[in-house]
């Protein structure tokens, strides 16, 4: 799909690791653009547990499943 920023790979725990994540997004100029999230199942941790743990966003921000491979962000799933 595209090349993580920066700003979205520090955003992400767990991040280098290849899988899903869940994630917060919002948009920009027609993207989606990570504001942060989490590697799912950290430490068995369920994807719900992750995502009321997530620090709150702005409001337009949306819940997501993201889907990373290397440096890449692959997909991008409504959660």
């Amino acid at each position: 799909m595209r090349e993580l920023e920066e700003y979205e790979q520090i955003g992400l725990m767990g991040y280098p690791a290849d899988g899903d994540y869940i994630a917060v997004v919002g948009d920009r100029t027609g993207q989606n653009w990570l504001l942060g999230g989490a590697l799912c199942e950290i430490d068995g941790a369920t994807i719900e547990d992750q995502a009321a743990a997530l620090p709150k966003y702005p409001p337009n921000g949306r819940l997501v499943v993201a889907t990373i491979r290397g440096s890449r962000l692959v997909a991008i799933r409504d959660y």
